[in-house]
């Protein structure tokens, strides 16, 4: 009976390989939401606005130490949880995984910088505590990866099957490899035969500190063998664009031919290239307030390809920008200035959980503003190629998210030093639209109402 159970699945996986191409278009969609969003209800009921904001500042200093390999300290403060429990992604989104009825629908964290893809499966042992695991043996169109296949690199061998090792903040998961049918959203038809972790020896999970936890692995949209990216590039065409609207509200990763950009002669469209040693690291040369280039040494972002411990990257998955200390502090010293000529003094950095607040807002009818701050990028490493500016809305650089009243950065600084990564996060990047054109490592970006 097992061998023609064997039998009926091959011939099944086979159609599966088949079928489905009559639904599938050069092109999907994929829905991503806030982690705080209203929708998931993710965060513990019981945080407090300032528990809730800590936690959102600490998931991007957590990007910087464990997604960009950081091995400074990162000045990272919980409140309510120590570091283990600390959530290291700003985005989640939902896949369906196989062919069962009824769907097997769970959350992920998004991490725009890993290959790996895997959810818990229900052999697990240690697992983290989740409402529904994966039922591998539900699911007929589901068969192991074998180690053979150019999927399973680097080669790891797990019981006889392919196999993964991942980790995801202090979090470390271990398990076999598989294929299944992919549906990402209710219109982009069925996508088979992809390859994805079977978690089965999980720990050190924040996710999953409670038995109602949504939670069931990670998606990652790197560019190695085992990505989705990769796995796709047919469809996704090494493309995939984005745009993050204000608030905490849902947005879509659109990939393939869906993935356009356009501007005008308002909107601006500029192109910078992308490292090709690491992926999404850019080249930023400095950054300006109002009309004055800040006197930071640009090597300070330079990509460090040995250790990862420096550079400066665009990653969504962290809330905030994190900039070296270094970088910040001449920021910092920069906008304390500005602010000065109000005679305004800033909040005791102590009461607030950003660096540099005020308990004031600029008044228009007395002649107060914002000031202006730009990122400026090397449009590309060949000599001669120029810079390319990315002017920030005044909203992308400060909110109030810490007080009621008044404003702060919306940038946290490393305790570092010397050197340590820099990521732009997903507050700076809002109301932009990016296109990352992975091929050809290329990054656009053009204001854009989201």
């Amino acid at each position: 009976m097992s061998q023609i159970k064997m039998l009926l699945n091959s011939l099944l996986h086979l159609l599966l390989h088949i079928i489905p191409i009559l639904y599938q278009a050069n092109a999907f969609s994929m829905k991503i939401i806030p982690i705080d969003s209203p929708h998931l209800q993710i965060l513990p009921k019981s945080f407090t606005v300032k528990e809730r904001h800590h936690f959102l500042r600490n998931i991007s200093l957590s990007r910087a130490f464990y997604a960009h390999k950081q091995n400074a300290k990162l000045g990272i403060n919980s409140i309510s949880s120590p570091l283990s429990n600390i959530q290291t992604s700003y985005f989640v989104t939902k896949l369906t995984f196989g062919t069962r009825k009824p769907a097997f629908s769970p959350v992920l964290v998004l991490d725009i910088s890993a290959d790996q893809t895997w959810i818990q499966c229900a052999d697990c042992n240690p697992c983290f505590k989740l409402n529904a695991t994966f039922p591998v043996e539900e699911s007929s169109s589901y068969m192991r990866l074998d180690p053979s296949d150019t999927r399973c690199s680097p080669t790891i061998v797990y019981n006889g099957t392919c196999g993964f090792d991942s980790t995801f903040g202090s979090g470390h998961a271990q398990g076999y490899m598989g294929t299944d049918t992919f549906i990402f959203n209710e219109t982009s038809g069925y996508f088979p035969n992809i390859a994805f972790g079977c978690g089965t020896n999980n720990d050190g999970f924040g996710f999953g500190s409670d038995p109602a936890n949504i939670i069931a692995g990670v998606h990652g949209l790197g560019t190695g063998p085992r990505s989705m990216m990769t796995q796709l590039d047919i469809d996704t065409k090494g493309r995939f664009t984005y745009c993050i609207p204000s608030g905490n509200n849902v947005s879509t990763i659109l990939f393939g031919d869906e993935a356009i950009i356009s501007g005008d002669t308002a909107r601006k469209l500029q192109t910078i290239g992308m490292n090709p040693k690491a992926r999404y690291h850019l080249y930023l040369d400095g950054i300006t307030v109002q009309e004055t280039r800040l006197d930071i040494d640009p090597t300070l972002f330079e990509l460090d390809d040995q250790k990862f411990s420096k550079g400066f990257f665009i990653d969504p998955s962290a809330t905030f920008t994190v900039l070296t200390y270094s970088a910040y502090i001449k920021l910092k010293g920069a906008l304390l200035s500005y602010f000065a000529k109000y005679t305004w003094d800033p909040l005791p950095s102590n009461t607030t959980i950003f660096d540099l607040c005020y308990p004031y807002v600029p008044d228009p009818s007395r002649g107060q503003a914002y000031p202006s701050v730009t990122f400026n990028f090397i449009k590309s490493p060949y000599k001669g190629a120029g810079i390319v500016k990315l002017l920030f809305d005044s909203k992308n650089i400060f909110g109030n998210f810490a007080i009621s009243k008044g404003f702060c950065l919306q940038m946290l600084p490393t305790a570092d030093l010397k050197d340590g990564p820099s990521i732009l996060g997903a507050f700076q990047q809002k109301n932009l639209q990016f296109l990352f054109d992975i091929n050809n490592r290329l990054l656009s970006f053009v204001p854009k109402k989201c």
